[in-house]
């Protein structure tokens, strides 16, 4: 019984690290990260990634 439950646990744990290749942070976001810090609001569109600035300069 121990066993079964052993081999059932270990197989979801190997199952759920796979399925976190999925969760990476889009292209768009870790862009805007590296280029400066982000001060303001990211918008999520169907098609984009929109990043408004609360800073007066821009």
């Amino acid at each position: 019984m121990f066993l079964a439950l052993g081999l059932l646990f270990i197989l979801a744990f190997i199952t759920a690290l796979i399925s976190m290749r999925d969760l990476g942070i889009p292209a768009e976001i870790e862009k805007l990260v590296r280029a400066r810090r982000l001060k303001g609001t990211i918008v999520f569109f169907k098609k984009k990634v929109k990043h408004y600035s609360s800073s007066s300069s821009s």
